[in-house]
């Protein structure tokens, strides 16, 4: 029995590396940027007064914010 949990921890624990080795690999891939603003400075015109929905994006500090989206 317990040569067959230090099987299963040797496996899970490859996983965990594999896991963290593509995590990695993705970062340098898709490296992450960005930033918010209070302002546009990217054009004069003006945004409908009703939204038709709203996307939901999560920001890397793991707060879930709400993105306008219109027709």
């Amino acid at each position: 029995m317990a040569q067959e949990n230090s099987g299963v921890l040797a496996t899970l624990q490859q996983g965990v590396q594999a896991i963290n080795q593509l995590i990695q690999k993705m970062g340098t891939i898709f490296p992450v940027s960005g930033g918010t603003s209070t302002s546009a400075t990217g054009g004069s015109a003006t945004l409908p007064s009703n939204p038709v929905g709203f996307i939901v994006v999560t920001l890397p500090n793991g707060t879930a914010v709400k993105v306008p989206f219109y027709d």
